[in-house]
């Protein structure tokens, strides 16, 4: 199979490898930067551009790893013979058929940095496609990345791109706020990792609800007002607020 990839990035990169070391072809890689096309096509000695009007009508198979506002813009103007498979998490199938009347999902649910590839054979992954032929083909190709695979609707894929937002992203961003705490006041952030590790531990045996600490769930007012008091920056009281409120009426 003949594989073109839109894209030269984290997603790019890691599915582009995966392919080629299960033995599919990548033919192309096509990028908004020529340069950043280059550098990745010359990993698999293929061609490279920064038009994807240029792309190679051989190519069974068209990996779009751009981002969503450049995938959309794709999807309006361009017409396509090829099965297109994209990668993101927040976009609908019906939102491409302008361009394809074959296209398909595989969107991993990670956080995926080139510079350090995940080695997980049981990375999740959440497929879906127009057809059942099309989904046969998806399978194939996601096989190479994980052989963990969740086949979803739009709206099922919708909401578990939801939910990782708020495990992943703003769980990080918690992290970025602690860490600017422990700076302010001259104290290590190294001291909460464990912290931090027990937590994401605790997570794969039982449900989050029942790990819930701290001063907000036992209703401990003059903790909750030190604290408050403590943060000069009214988001993070804010933050802080909205969240408490949020541990003490749990959905």
């Amino acid at each position: 199979m003949k594989i073109a990839i839109a894209g030269a990035g984290n997603i790019a990169t890691f599915f582009a490898k995966k392919f080629q070391a299960a033995g599919f072809e990548i033919v192309q890689v096509i990028a908004a930067h020529k340069e950043h096309a280059k550098e990745l096509a010359l990993k698999f000695a293929c061609a490279f551009s920064d038009q994807i009007s240029d792309l190679d009508p051989d190519a069974d198979v068209c990996l779009l790893a751009v981002k969503d506002d450049v995938l959309l813009d794709f999807a309006a103007k361009l017409r396509m013979t090829q099965i297109v498979i994209h990668t993101a998490g927040s976009v609908a199938l019906s939102e491409l058929y302008p361009m394809s009347s074959r296209v398909a999902c595989i969107w991993p649910v990670y956080s995926i940095h080139k510079d350090n590839l995940p080695e997980n054979p049981n990375l999740p992954l959440v497929l879906n496609a127009g057809s059942d032929e099309v989904l046969e083909i998806t399978r194939r190709l996601a096989t190479a990345i994980s052989q963990q695979h969740y086949v979803l609707t739009d709206q099922q894929k919708s909401a578990l791109h939801l939910a990782a937002v708020f495990a992943n992203n703003f769980t990080n961003h918690m992290y970025t706020i602690s860490e600017q705490i422990t700076r302010e006041h001259g104290v290590p952030f190294a001291a909460l990792l464990p912290l931090i590790a027990d937590t994401a531990q605790k997570v794969q045996h039982s449900l989050p609800q029942q790990n819930q600490t701290g001063p907000a769930i036992r209703h401990d007012d003059k903790t909750m007002t030190k604290h408050l008091n403590m943060l000069h920056d009214e988001v993070w009281q804010q933050i802080y607020r909205l969240i408490s409120s949020s541990i003490r009426q749990p959905h």
